[in-house]
């Protein structure tokens, strides 16, 4: 039954938190039933099932998801999908608490936790064991994500990876540096040979800024082998020592470079995303950099250089992390066609169906074996190589999914933000996180 109180504070809250994140020879991958559960049950044939498959993508940005939906209401005579394009979370929340509720969604990930908690997402577990997928198939860290105490919830569909450090390549030349930084500590001595000043002693061009577009209150810990949660306590643990290490090596360059010159600084740089970016004006020399960053600019011959984001000296172990944001597809507890639904979301999780979104919508696919498929290894789609090399990474990781995430993401960040600016210490900051948490935790 759907706790009605819980699910009205969520949809208060879900859009502000949110952002806080073909049938073919080779769709064997995370399926290795042969053919569909309906269509090989033995039963006698049905009317044709429609079901609704709401997403957050514009009109713009559908022509990609619009072209699977059509493979696969051609591949069968069964089931038909009628997509609906441009439902926020808010939009979601509302219908899958309601009485008519889409038959399955895409969502960003970390609605899952809160809604699956609150009643209205459907228990996948029986359905994976009873289908025979493999969730060994789908990339772990991508994976993890979907899961709430143990419980898979959902799939994810596609996943947003940081793992790379972009810089501006003519930075580099004028400072005379010819390779990337490898380690955090190079990347500090960088940061500090690409920073200019004027007369004034004004920064005019600045090397790295650690919390630049945002604060990453999730990314940085990884890279210093954090975490948020010891499962075999139930303790969470934001004040951990490396997620210590990691606050405090983001206020290194504001106490090396002045907290009021950065902000004066930040306040005159470029829009991000337009000619003007500071990272292709060559403001900013390094960038912390999405497989969505630079696209064209980031080719063999444009001004953008991409490379594995660096990792702590001490620790080789931790090289090649880097942060995952999937795309999460789930079946609402209230959807009236579950069986069809899941059939649907099996289909997006093939292979040959990964491949060729993959390839249209310029995005990292979640199965392992997708990763290699040598249809994406095409020139035309030669800048998000590097990327799906790094999504082979055993090192990746993301947040836990839980009831209290967006609670919990939201404390770090406020904190975090105090430790950057210097009026509380990491440590105070993040023992902050815990006494607000951890009470959130004793009650689930």
């Amino acid at each position: 039954m759907l706790r009605k109180k819980t699910l009205a504070f969520i949809s208060s809250t879900v859009v502000a938190l949110s952002l806080l994140a073909g049938c073919g020879s080779n769709n064997d991958a995370a399926n290795p039933a042969s053919g569909s559960p309906s269509a090989s049950s033995g039963a006698k044939p049905q009317e044709k099932v429609e079901i609704s498959f709401w997403t957050t993508y514009s009109d713009a940005d559908a022509g990609p998801i619009t072209a699977l939906v059509d493979n696969f209401n051609k591949s069968q005579d069964r089931i038909t999908v009628k997509m609906l394009g441009n439902q926020d979370p808010t939009k979601q929340l509302t219908a899958i608490s309601g009485g008519a509720a889409p038959d399955v969604l895409l969502t960003y990930w970390n609605n899952i936790g809160p809604w699956a908690d609150a009643g209205a997402v459907l228990d996948l577990t029986e359905k994976i064991a009873q289908s025979g997928f493999d969730v060994n198939a789908v990339i772990p860290a991508a994976m993890e994500r979907m899961k709430i105490n143990g419980k898979v919830y959902a799939m994810p569909f596609t996943m947003s990876m940081a793992s790379s450090l972009m810089y501006n390549k003519a930075d580099f030349e004028e400072a005379g540096i010819t390779k990337p930084p490898e380690t955090l500590e190079e990347l500090f001595e960088y940061a500090k040979k690409l920073t200019k000043k004027d007369a004034d002693g004004n920064i005019t061009q600045i090397g790295f800024i650690p919390d630049y577009p945002w604060i990453d209150n999730v990314f940085w810990p990884i890279i210093f082998g954090g975490s948020w949660i010891d499962e075999a306590t139930g303790r969470v643990t934001p004040n951990a020592e490396a997620n210590v290490k990691a606050i405090a090596y983001q206020r290194s360059f504001y106490e090396e470079f002045g907290q009021n010159q950065i902000d004066k600084f930040k306040s005159g740089m470029g829009k991000r995303g337009t000619p003007q970016d500071p990272l292709l004006t060559g403001q900013l020399a390094m960038y912390i950099g999405w497989e969505y960053n630079f696209m064209p600019e980031r080719g063999e011959d444009g001004p953008i250089g991409v490379a594995p984001f660096p990792y702590p000296a001490d620790r080789p172990d931790l090289k090649g992390s880097g942060m995952v944001s999937p795309r999460a597809v789930f079946i609402p507890a209230k959807a009236k066609h579950k069986d069809e639904a899941w059939e649907f979301i099996q289909y997006l999780m093939q292979t040959d169906t990964q491949v060729q979104y993959s390839l249209d919508a310029h995005v990292i696919p979640t199965l392992t074996a997708a990763l290699s498929d040598d249809r994406l290894y095409v020139d035309s789609n030669k800048t998000m190589w590097p990327f799906y090399e790094r999504a082979k990474s055993e090192n990746l990781n993301g947040f836990p999914n839980s009831p209290y995430i967006n609670e919990y993401l939201q404390a770090l960040t406020e904190e975090t933000e105090k430790a950057l600016k210097g009026t509380l210490s990491p440590q105070e900051a993040m023992d902050n996180v815990a006494k607000k948490i951890q009470p959130l935790a004793d009650k689930k």
